[in-house]
């Protein structure tokens, strides 16, 4: 049987690993600009519920731009995995191609934001979760 000091030990070696690891993740450019999409996202979502049109247009500005910013970056989990080469060729481009469907879907949207669709901005918002779904799944790591 294992002594108390032996599990205690083990424990705290865990505990320690694991606070390792997510302090991988958290220190990415990636990982910020993600928050930064999830902040905007909630003020933005808010704004067209309340069809407040030019400030949900100025969130869209900044969203496409931290976009443009998050696509030049590698996904952690493509770190994490060790791919490099042409197998880590093939995943950005991957991972480059959903994050330009979802700026596409933010034009649109703030197409629908200049002409004051209201339904067509709330189907958009719709979609652009869609394709948030689909990034996560494909691209994040458990940090």
């Amino acid at each position: 049987m294992l002594s108390k000091k032996a599990l205690l030990g083990g424990l705290i070696m865990s505990v320690g690993a694991v606070s390792f690891s997510y302090a991988d993740c958290d220190g990415t450019a990636l990982h910020d600009n993600m928050g930064s999409l999830k902040t905007e996202m909630k003020s933005l979502a808010f704004d067209v519920k309340k069809e407040n049109f030019a400030s949900a247009d100025q969130r869209i500005d900044t969203i496409i731009a931290v976009l443009k910013e998050a696509r030049e970056e590698t996904p952690y989990l493509f770190v994490e995995k060790g791919l490099s080469g042409d197998k880590l060729a093939a995943r950005k481009a991957d991972y480059q191609s959903v994050i330009d469907e979802t700026i596409t879907a933010f034009m649109a949207l703030d197409g629908a934001l200049e002409a004051k669709d209201s339904s067509k901005a709330k189907t958009m918002l719709g979609e652009i979760g869609k394709l948030r779904k689909k990034g996560h799944r494909a691209f994040k790591t458990d940090c």
